[in-house]
């Protein structure tokens, strides 16, 4: 398979094997993210490799993705955000760009990959891993052997000629995502990630099932 055949090739999988993953494998694939592109060349990510369920539990239990649990491997994306340029947030962008090296160097090694935002508070994610108040918790990559998952591309939502625009902007009629009720909906999340741990614990099963968007992957 060629570089452009795995770029559309690659998908996320949320659905693994109990199949346990070496840590060479584990290194490589965060070796292939220390060598993505940062800005000023800082490379200011530290990686933090995920794999005692218990741990996983609590990553949960204060406010992450359900599917962190069954994941047999969770890599956290820490990076570094002193950074002038606060404008652009140069610092995330910097730490997107070591995932996607990451989930393209999963999908070439036969594994499973997914790309999870949906994690607790920055600042219980740093008290959990005592990471330093300067390191921020970007994103996290999901990562096991596939179970039974599909290997199919997911099909692109916008032609070429949508997203494109040669000296202007591509002018989208189509929705693009962004959901009903925005403001709503981003006022129901800071007030959730601000309850205490014992209500958010209890609330965690609840707000899976019934709005947590599923897939089949």
């Amino acid at each position: 398979m060629n570089f452009f055949e795995l770029i559309k090739s690659r998908r996320s999988i949320r659905k693994f094997s109990p199949q346990s993953i070496s840590r060479d494998l584990i290194e490589k694939i965060i070796e292939s993210g220390a060598y993505a592109p940062s800005a000023c060349n800082i490379q200011g990510w530290r990686f933090v490799v995920v794999d005692e369920p218990l741990l996983k539990e609590k990553i949960f239990d204060l406010g992450g993705s359900a599917i962190i649990r069954s994941a047999p491997v969770v890599i956290l994306v820490f990076y570094d955000n002193r950074t002038t340029n606060t404008e652009y947030a140069d610092y995330i962008q910097s730490a997107a760009a070591a995932m996607q090296n990451m989930l393209l160097a999963a999908a070439e090694l036969g594994l499973g990959a997914c790309w999870v935002a949906h994690l607790p508070r920055k600042k219980d994610l740093r008290k959990l891993f005592n990471s330093p108040k300067y390191f921020e918790p970007i994103a996290a990559m999901l990562l096991g052997f596939k179970d039974g998952s599909p290997d199919t591309a997911m099909p692109r939502k916008f032609a070429l000629a949508k997203i494109v625009g040669y000296n202007a902007f591509a002018d989208i009629a189509e929705k693009t995502g962004a959901p009903d009720n925005l403001f709503l909906k981003r006022l129901a999340r800071k007030i959730y990630y601000r309850l205490p741990g014992g209500p958010k614990k209890l609330l965690n099963n609840f707000i899976d099932k019934n709005f947590v968007k599923k897939f089949k992957n």
